[in-house]
């Protein structure tokens, strides 16, 4: 019977041992199971915290070309805006309105102090008028934002020239024949530089090639014809004339000039009617 209690007792204590590993097991289970938990929980929320700071290299394109669309589109308003009031004071001024002219180019320069189309139009109207300094200052503006374009070469050219500046202004124009040798209005425009500098022969020879380049620029017939007045080729000088009025009848300055050519061939009656002919044009 002894023996049968210790066995019971013997059982008892090994269960108990059983439940206590049991439990102890369960309890590590436990701790290695929160552990994970908490491991995957931080492992979670430090990912979110790195997709919430980090953009992809696709992002930053998408805004650089997001912001470079944004900026081409303005240029382009800029510039639709600038052609219709470039387009305006054009309008303007063929309507003879050159006061009206010269304000809508001022306004569109004030808006786009850059735009060099404008800034060699009104320099244009401002040389019309006789105003030379006010067209420098226009066309010096338009060569600081364009120093290699051919017609600010050409409108300084012209402008330098009108002022007495010849050395400067044969610089200008020597750099436009350099950029555009085939082109008539740069010959043209050493021919009249050459005139007006009493270099008969050298204007002649400009002009002369630059009518082979254009045949229809009047201006260009009448300064030759005047250069070789001066060279006393009286029947070459007439033969331009005549062209240039074709092409201008409103010259006087040509017709009396062949009223002077006239009358050294000793042909009385052409010279009068020459004259006449320019006295009406200037008294109009």
């Amino acid at each position: 019977m002894a023996r049968n209690k210790r066995k019971h007792s013997e059982a008892a204590e090994s269960d108990l041992r059983g439940d206590a590993r049991a439990d102890s097991s369960d309890g590590e289970a436990e701790v290695r199971l929160s552990a994970n938990d908490v491991d995957r929980a931080e492992s979670s929320e430090g990912g979110d915290d790195v997709d919430s700071r980090d953009e992809t290299p696709a992002d930053v394109d998408e805004e650089a070309t997001a912001a470079e669309s944004a900026e081409l589109d303005a240029r382009a308003a800029r510039a639709a805006e600038a052609e219709k009031r470039l387009a305006e004071a054009r309008r303007l001024e063929e309507l003879g309105d050159e006061t009206g002219a010269m304000e809508a180019y001022r306004s569109l320069l004030t808006d786009q102090p850059t735009h060099v189309v404008a800034r060699l139009a009104l320099s244009r109207l401002y040389f019309s008028r006789g105003e030379y300094g006010a067209a420098l200052e226009q066309c010096e503006a338009a060569r600081a934002e364009s120093p290699d374009d051919l017609n600010v070469l050409l409108n300084m050219g012209r402008v330098l020239s009108a002022l007495g500046r010849f050395p400067e202004a044969e610089h200008n124009l020597r750099r436009a024949q350099r950029m555009a040798p085939d082109q008539a209005v740069v010959h043209g425009a050493m021919g009249l530089l050459s005139f007006k500098r009493g270099l008969y022969r050298q204007a002649e020879m400009e002009l002369r090639r630059a009518i082979e380049l254009d045949e229809t620029a009047g201006d260009f017939y009448f300064y030759r014809g005047e250069a070789l007045n001066q060279l006393n080729r009286v029947d070459d000088a007439l033969e331009m004339l005549e062209r240039a009025v074709q092409f201008d009848p409103s010259n006087a300055k040509a017709y009396y000039t062949m009223g002077i050519l006239y009358d050294r061939k000793h042909l009385r009656q052409e010279a009068e009617t020459m004259y006449r002919k320019a006295h009406e044009l200037g008294a109009a």
